[in-house]
């Protein structure tokens, strides 16, 4: 599927497994690395997008979709017959997790960006585990109580050679904390699951992913899934259950919007969610829009009028060779279903 794969399996000597760096520790091995302007960043993103919204075209922040209530509407998501990405990954991860961890060095620092439930990184855990391999396992999310709750599934003693940790914070704040002095020495994985890089604006994926793993950085590596199905019928199904968890995880984001407000600028009951497949872009759209006119941010918005809540990028092969181009990163390894999800092994060119 993806030419001139490097078939190489790394093979060093196990190395010691460094103690984390934190500034603060909260319950369950759970490090703070969070930024006290995030939420007042949040706050202004979302006025401004306030006032696009009374004018015309905008879009929301989408880490209003994030919060704890977000994210168990999300795991519901995961659930639903419909949202094939979920399991297409976990047959991928169960077919060759033995191959996938071969690339994993032994004192890797394995880090997971958007960490949710556990139950896909699991399956390279175990894999590790059961190879006798030393790696300290960081799971990265903006949820306090959802990091809590997932890391109560693999309390201490679950495996023989993995630690696992949270960490409490954005992706800016985890790309700042990889670059304390402390941790430089240690083999690091970066992990992306889920096609979560999917999210977020092509223009802006492969900065992303170039941010994390840096320029010439031999110790860093990225396991990174990506879906390449743009079979209209099938995406429209995904994100448009017929039980509503889609529309219901992400009407959310108006919810967690009144609350950073700290007043109903959104009446939910006025408030609606609607999808569309976007051929012409490769991207499912999910909206916001009122269905009567309605008063935000001092002014009337029309009846209809679509805010962009989020928006899933389908990667196809060329789309994918043109955003590691981008990134100037190569392939190591890949592995892919027959409905063209991807899960990519890369380093930096």
């Amino acid at each position: 599927m993806f030419e001139n794969i490097i078939s190489s399996r790394i093979d060093v000597k196990p190395r010691a497994v460094h103690e984390p760096v934190s500034r603060s520790t909260a319950p369950n091995n759970i490090i703070d690395i969070s930024s006290a302007k995030t939420e007042t960043e949040l706050r202004s993103s979302l006025q401004d997008s306030i006032q696009a919204a009374c004018h015309g075209e905008a879009a929301m922040p989408d880490l209003l979709l994030w919060d704890k209530k977000g994210l168990q509407y999300f795991e519901d998501v995961t659930y639903t017959p419909s949202y094939y990405l979920t399991n297409e990954e976990i047959g991928i991860l169960e077919e060759q997790k033995h191959q996938i961890t071969q690339h994993i060095q032994p004192g890797s620092m394995l880090i997971e960006l958007g960490s949710g439930n556990l139950r896909k990184i699991k399956i390279l855990l175990e894999a590790l585990d059961d190879l006798g391999r030393d790696v300290d396992y960081f799971a990265l999310d903006v949820s306090l109580p959802e990091l809590q709750r997932t890391l109560n599934m693999v309390p201490p003693g679950t495996f023989r050679h993995i630690r696992c940790f949270g960490l409490l914070g954005t992706y800016d704040d985890g790309r700042q904390w990889l670059q304390r002095p402390e941790l430089e020495s240690r083999p690091k994985v970066l992990v992306s699951l889920g096609s979560t890089v999917g999210s977020m604006q092509r223009s802006e994926t492969a900065e992303f992913l170039s941010g994390f793993i840096g320029s010439g950085e031999s110790n860093r590596s990225f396991l990174l899934g990506l879906d390449g199905c743009k079979d209209q019928e099938r995406v429209l199904a995904a994100y448009n259950d017929k039980h509503g968890n889609n529309h219901r995880f992400i009407k959310n984001g108006l919810e967690r919007a009144n609350d950073i407000l700290g007043h109903e600028a959104f009446d939910l009951e006025k408030w609606d969610v609607v999808g569309s497949w976007d051929h012409e872009n490769g991207s499912h759209n999910q909206y916001y829009y009122p269905k009567t006119d309605v008063w935000l941010g001092g002014e009337v918005v029309p009846a209809g009028r679509r805010i962009l809540a989020i928006k899933s990028h389908k990667y196809d092969v060329n789309d994918a060779h043109a955003l590691l181009e981008k990134a100037r990163l190569d392939v190591v390894d890949a592995w892919g279903s027959r409905n063209q999800y991807n899960l990519l092994f890369l380093k930096s060119a």
